[in-house]
């Protein structure tokens, strides 16, 4: 099998979804295309990302957790009160109005509580999600060095770029940085505050660096980074963990680098991208 009649079945193939006899002949493929083989490997890295995105945005709030566990123990409560009121009947005695009052206003109270509980996800999830789910900057510097430090380049081939910058939702290029040294090694996709980012990866004297290229949405990097203007440009730095970052953006694209070089060489590297 050649590239044309493989790529269309490496998503089955990803998916376990082939024939036996399909899979050996993409195996096989595979085995002789390193090409093929970082496509195979940019989709795994898009379905964690989606599986990292959904996880998240599905998470419920403590709130929302806290006015659950309130609603289970009214049930139970209002399950107590009804029991003891039947026990007491049962036994024939007569309750005074002083104890059947409170006993039934409480189990009444509990009924609505309940009642009004079950509708609160719907509300929960909404207001919830802006209010749990929103990084704040410190989370988003702490997603950049994370990714720079565990995550590794699933594509080394410039041609498969053009699929990342699909996936990011905003032009992806590798700028060239050979007069400060710095050498390209590949690119991935990462999740990056609610959306996706492209993460590619350079080494530059025995340091290595990861620029970060993203849709902005309006990330307030200034809360928490430096200002400083390098030549005509403005860009924004800071540290983290010992990991410098820079951050930037132009014409509608984010631009972010985390590195273990100073901060000084972050905000050049970073002026000097586009």
């Amino acid at each position: 099998m050649n590239c044309r009649a493989t790529t269309p079945l490496l998503e089955a193939f990803s998916d376990g979804e082939l024939s036996p006899e399909k899979v050996l002949e993409v195996e096989q493929h595979l085995s002789e295309c390193q090409s093929c083989v970082s496509r195979v490997r940019l989709g795994q890295a898009l379905r964690r990302s989606v599986r990292h995105q959904a996880r998240s945005n599905t998470e419920p709030s403590d709130a929302f957790r806290a006015r659950l566990a309130s609603a289970i123990n009214a049930v139970h409560q209002r399950e107590q009160d009804v029991q003891v009121l039947e026990q007491q009947v049962e036994r024939g005695r007569m309750l005074s109005w002083r104890t059947i009052l409170p006993v039934a206003a409480a189990a009444a109270f509990t009924l609505f509580w309940a009642a009004n509980a079950k509708q609160e996800p719907a509300r929960t999830s909404a207001r919830g999600a802006d209010l749990v789910h929103q990084p704040t900057v410190d989370d988003l510097i702490e997603d950049l060095v994370n990714h720079h430090v565990g995550n590794r380049p699933e594509v080394t081939s410039a041609s498969l770029l053009p699929e990342i910058e699909r996936q990011v939702g905003v032009p992806v290029r590798v700028p060239s940085l050979k007069q400060y040294g710095a050498n390209w090694e590949g690119g991935s996709v990462v999740p990056f505050h609610n959306q996706r980012a492209a993460s590619l990866r350079y080494k530059l004297d025995g340091h290595r660096m990861t620029l970060y290229v993203f849709e902005p949405r309006r990330i307030p990097f200034e809360k928490r980074l430096e200002r400083r203007q390098v030549g005509d440009e403005q860009v924004y730095v800071g540290s983290s963990r010992g990991y410098s970052i820079g951050a930037s953006d132009a014409h509608g694209v984010g631009y972010a680098i985390a590195s273990d070089l100073n901060e000084r060489e972050t905000a050049e590297l970073v002026a000097a991208l586009y």
